[in-house]
């Protein structure tokens, strides 16, 4: 049987999500300054839950 393979570090969608934070910070339209931050919001909670997926 295969293994499953490993997630990601838990740093790589830490820094991922501020770097779209910040992206969206620096943007001047509203529409990209939304998406960057949907984008920083997704990776965010994507970090909670490889967190929580650790502890157990």
């Amino acid at each position: 049987m295969a293994r499953s393979p490993r997630p990601a570090p838990l740093w790589i969608w830490i820094v991922a999500a501020a770097c779209f934070a910040v992206a969206a910070l620096l943007q001047r339209d509203t529409l990209s300054q939304v998406l960057f931050g949907i984008a920083a919001v997704a990776l965010a909670v994507t970090a909670v839950l490889q967190w929580r997926r650790r502890e157990r």
